[in-house]
């Protein structure tokens, strides 16, 4: 072979890899102050038709939009959106696909706003992002389900907008999730059994859906469970053994529910529980009348309203120092009221009225 055919080869060899290596650069490429510039200003005209966010100077050239209200930039990378705060700010319209080409952003805190439709499924390029809380605004359709790039979620706040549909399934991928809060929608169908195994999992609350089936038989498996409230559903069945004993839990809200079964005994013998309420359910059996840690218990509410429990009202009810409310009405508990409950020296709400 001669000199010239084999500088060629070289050359062009140099060249793919520069290309490639060109190629891959673009593929990983998160946009520069420009296209968050663009992005903001995107922003301004659809959600700012009324005349807010006065410090967004989207005219002319390239503005510091760093300074801008709301708007926090990197420390790394020089002039690069990683936040929008933008709560209580009567921003109304729809979310634009645009707000994706904020690439870096780890949180968009927008509740309490005007926006309306639904949630640009754009939204799940932002593989960076960290926080999402859309709640108390008017947007619509399904929750859009989520890229396997999510991992990086630690809070979705939804609540208080008018979604339908189900649940996506998919939402367990996101598997660093600590609180998902979808109260107050027009959510349908079961709980994922999915969401149950989220090891980080804090927070759960889907109150004030149409929600139906049982509670997933693995919620209760994260260590750092603290709040589940599923209020206003239609589930039914038992409350699942791993809820019941979880070492973490201290608010278990599911009244007005369908559930049923007996209520488990874990729940009175937890050391961190705080408040129980599980009104208008169809439980039976009875209060346990024995209780192993209520010297240690912080149970400060026990709401066990409108069900079908029976048999005597346990003295013991009288050894949680630490109990507020004892609300035990409309079900069938027989017998005297045990003097010891006049001995809860921080009781502040007692019902036992239709009874007996």
């Amino acid at each position: 072979m001669s000199p010239a055919p084999l500088i060629i080869i070289v050359l062009s060899s140099l060249l793919t890899c520069s290309l490639l290596g060109a190629s891959a650069t673009a593929l990983h490429d998160h946009g520069d102050a420009s296209t968050d510039f663009q992005a903001l200003r995107c922003l301004k005209l659809h959600l700012s038709t009324s005349g807010f966010l006065p410090s967004w100077k989207i005219d002319g050239s390239l503005q510091n939009f760093c300074t801008w209200s709301g708007v926090t930039c990197s420390k790394r990378h020089t002039s690069r959106v990683v936040a929008l705060d933008l709560e209580s700010l009567y921003l109304d319209g729809q979310m634009p696909p645009c707000i994706a080409n904020l690439t870096l952003l780890t949180r968009i805190h927008l509740p309490n706003n005007q926006l309306w439709g639904p949630i640009p499924t754009e939204l799940g390029q932002l593989n960076t992002l960290r926080y999402l809380n859309l709640s108390s605004n008017n947007l619509s359709g399904m929750i859009p389900s989520t890229p396997s790039s999510c991992s990086q979620l630690r809070v979705i706040d939804l609540a208080s907008n008018s979604f339908s549909g189900e649940i996506p399934p998919n939402l367990s991928q996101c598997s660093n999730i600590q609180q998902l809060k979808l109260d107050h929608n027009r959510l349908s169908g079961g709980i994922p059994e999915g969401l149950g195994i989220l090891r980080n999992l804090s927070v759960l609350h889907h109150a004030g859906n149409t929600l139906t089936g049982n509670i997933p038989l693995s919620l209760g498996t994260s260590s750092a469970l603290h709040s589940v409230n599923l209020t206003d559903n239609s589930l039914t069945g038992p409350i699942p053994s791993l809820l019941a004993n979880s070492s973490s839990l201290q608010f278990l809200v599911l009244t007005k529910n369908q559930l049923g079964g007996e209520i488990p005994s874990a729940l009175f013998n937890s050391t961190s529980l705080k408040i129980l309420s599980l009104g208008v359910n169809n439980f039976i059996g009875s209060i346990p009348a024995v209780f192993l840690n209520f010297d240690d218990s912080p149970l400060q509410h026990i709401v066990l309203a409108s069900n079908n429990l029976a048999g005597a009202i346990p003295s013991t009810l009288g050894n949680f120092s630490s109990l507020r409310w004892l609300l035990l009405s409309q079900n069938n508990f027989q017998g005297s009221i045990p003097a010891s409950i006049g001995k809860l020296r921080n009781l502040q709400l007692l019902d036992l009225s239709y009874n007996f």
